[in-house]
């Protein structure tokens, strides 16, 4: 008597099912990994042309901006409060704080003269977002994320000629 045995035993199918659920799951989770740096690379790529954008009109104009004479870094960092930032921006979009209060980020800017350096200014850009907020933390492991907004400053020295 001859035997049956080309079908798959239940053993052999849930093995199957579960080793097709494993590469699923590393799939979707590849995508979603995916879609998280596509999205971080979008937010930087606008930082950076951001930052290059307010270096390039500063550079030039210096002499057309308000000068802070405070040097101190209490000085800088009261003027660059980080929920009081006066310019907004995000992917593509730049305009103020108060016509775009659903803006991811915020910026703004300082000039300070340099000490002891005659025509000379150091120039602080602080550019915020919401989505830096997560992670960022300070040596005593406490967040520097200020009013739901991460922040990193960014400095250059100007000539005034």
């Amino acid at each position: 008597m001859k035997l049956n045995n080309k079908g798959f035993s239940i053993l052999e199918a849930m093995l199957g099912l579960a080793m097709l659920t494993l590469v699923g799951s590393f799939f979707i989770s590849g995508i979603t990994d995916m879609r998280k740096v596509a999205k971080d690379s979008g937010t930087k790529n606008a930082l950076y042309k951001q930052i290059n954008d307010v270096i390039e009109n500063i550079r030039p104009n210096v002499r057309m901006y308000q000068i802070n004479y405070g040097t101190s870094d209490e000085d800088r960092d009261r003027a660059l409060a980080v929920d009081k930032l006066p310019m907004a921006w995000g992917n593509g979009s730049l305009s103020t704080a108060e016509k775009c209060p659903a803006c991811p980020g915020r910026y703004g800017f300082v000039i300070q003269a340099y000490p002891n350096m005659k025509g000379l200014y150091l120039v602080t850009v602080r550019m915020s977002h919401k989505d830096w907020a997560q992670g960022q933390q300070t040596e005593e492991g406490k967040p520097i994320a200020v009013g739901g907004y991460g922040y990193l400053d960014y400095q250059f020295v100007v000539n005034a000629q």
